[in-house]
């Protein structure tokens, strides 16, 4: 699936303040920056964070479909390149399920997943990963120390949710 931040400025506004930058002349680099720290904490708790819309096809099709979430909202289902209305599909957290008689070959799917207002202790961590990022840009985000910002992400983490 392809991934679109919807609300990433007020995020990046907030990680400048937090480097202490006073030009937005790096935005660019800073913004690849923080989209490492946020996905790195999305990868530590399992959930999708900064609010952005998801789109793609899956096949093959199946009555249930796992999604990254948690999900807020499903703005366009197809089956086999035809809408299907919403009252034929149920969406809860981490799922969109079909009703009896939906059936196809693929599904193509648009929803938006994430925190619409994203907590003071991962906001933390994100800024944490991402200034490490963005100070060091030739380490791996994978090796990126994640002592301080896995405390700070434990309360959050997905144990079995979905």
């Amino acid at each position: 699936m392809e991934r679109s931040y919807i609300a990433i400025q007020g995020l990046l506004d907030e990680f400048r303040d937090h480097l202490r930058l006073t030009s937005n002349d790096m935005d660019a680099i800073l913004e690849q920056a923080l989209k490492v720290g946020i996905e790195r904490s999305e990868a530590e708790i399992g959930k999708v964070i900064a609010l952005s819309e998801f789109s793609g096809v899956q096949m093959p099709f199946s009555q249930t479909l796992s999604l990254r979430g948690p999900i807020v909202d499903v703005t366009s289902v197809k089956v086999d390149r035809t809408d299907v209305p919403a009252g034929s599909y149920t969406f809860d957290k981490w799922s969109l399920t079909f009703a009896e008689g939906v059936d196809g070959d693929s599904v193509e799917l648009t929803y938006k997943a994430g925190f619409e207002q994203i907590p003071s202790m991962i906001k933390g961590a994100i800024f944490l990963f991402g200034g490490r990022y963005f100070n060091n840009p030739t380490d791996i985000p994978e090796q990126i120390d994640r002592t301080a910002a896995a405390n700070l992400l434990r309360p959050y983490r997905t144990w079995g949710e979905h």
